[in-house]
């Protein structure tokens, strides 16, 4: 097997400060991740559905604006990113996971994707799990 060539391999690249990410997002937010809708190929996530605990930055685009006004749904939706793999199935380096699963609580850092009219996590880092209350 022919050793893996550094130069052509993707590298992530460096981590952002939480300063970094809050200046960047266009919504920022505790939220509990409530459903992941899969692919049609089962093989990664393309949606996933986010009820909001706590905003720190930003003003939400909600999947039922009305509802949000009558305070009965605090849910956004975010487009994942869908991992890049190999011929063999495996994850190619240099990708990342938006690191959603259902019933954890995090800390997101989002931003508004006119292309595909949704919320895109910010960076591989703008990501952490906070502790329950």
């Amino acid at each position: 097997m022919a050793p893996i060539d550094d130069k052509d391999t993707p590298a992530l690249p460096p981590a952002l400060s939480r300063e970094e990410l809050l200046e960047r997002a266009d919504l920022a937010c505790q939220v509990r991740i409530m459903k992941i809708i899969w692919a049609p190929d089962k093989t990664s996530p393309h949606l996933a559905r986010l009820r909001l605990e706590k905003i720190i930055k930003g003003n939400p685009r909600y999947r039922f604006p009305l509802l949000a006004q009558l305070h009965l749904s605090h849910t956004i939706e975010v487009k994942m990113r869908r991992i890049k793999r190999d011929q063999a199935g495996r994850k190619m380096p240099g990708e990342w996971s938006d690191g959603y699963r259902v019933g954890d609580r995090i800390m997101t850092h989002l931003f508004w994707d006119p292309e595909t009219n949704g919320y895109r996590t910010l960076w591989w880092n703008a990501v952490w799990q906070t502790p329950m209350d």
